[in-house]
């Protein structure tokens, strides 16, 4: 007897067990199969939410699509370093530390209309403004300061409000 003739003689003997293997097996197989199509609804659910927005479009042109827009975000980040940077460097020279005296410059004038005002930078340079107010005019004198020191001399208010300027930092 060939093997072929065996197995058919087999089968043939033990016809119910062999169709109850195949029914284990078809069962098995069809629960492969809803698996598999569970599987493939999740991953086609996650695809469509990766791709919202983009009309149909492939996953390749998304990721294209979204890393063009990465590198513009990165050459506006750079472009905007580079303003702070320059923002930066200018900083020490604008004013930082301010002195306001005000005062009556004569005696018949009131309500402190005279003032010194000592604007410096980070570096301490500057200016001192200083209006004397009177009833018949008002004068206007400026005077340089340079790392805190007065271009000319100065009076008691413009010291004072030198000095508070200087404190101020």
């Amino acid at each position: 007897m060939s093997l072929w003739q065996g197995v058919l003689h087999s089968i043939a003997q033990n016809s119910e067990t062999w169709i109850g293997a195949s029914v284990v097996v078809h069962i098995v197989w069809a629960l492969v199969l809803i698996l598999l199509v569970v599987q493939m609804r999740s991953v086609s659910k996650r695809l469509q939410r990766l791709t919202a927005g983009a009309t149909g479009a492939s996953l390749e042109k998304v990721l294209v699509d979204h890393l063009a827009r990465v590198e513009e975000v990165d050459t506006r980040q750079r472009q905007m370093e580079q303003r702070v940077s320059a923002l930066e460097a200018q900083i020490p020279l604008c004013v930082q530390y301010v002195g306001l005296v005000r005062y009556d410059a004569f005696e018949d004038v009131g309500g402190q209309q005279s003032f010194s005002l000592a604007m410096l930078d980070a570096l301490q340079n500057g200016m001192i403004l200083t209006s004397v107010y009177s009833r018949t005019d008002v004068r206007v004198y400026a005077k340089a300061i340079r790392r805190g020191q007065p271009s000319h001399p100065l009076s008691e208010e413009e010291l004072q409000a030198l000095r508070t300027a200087l404190s101020s930092g």
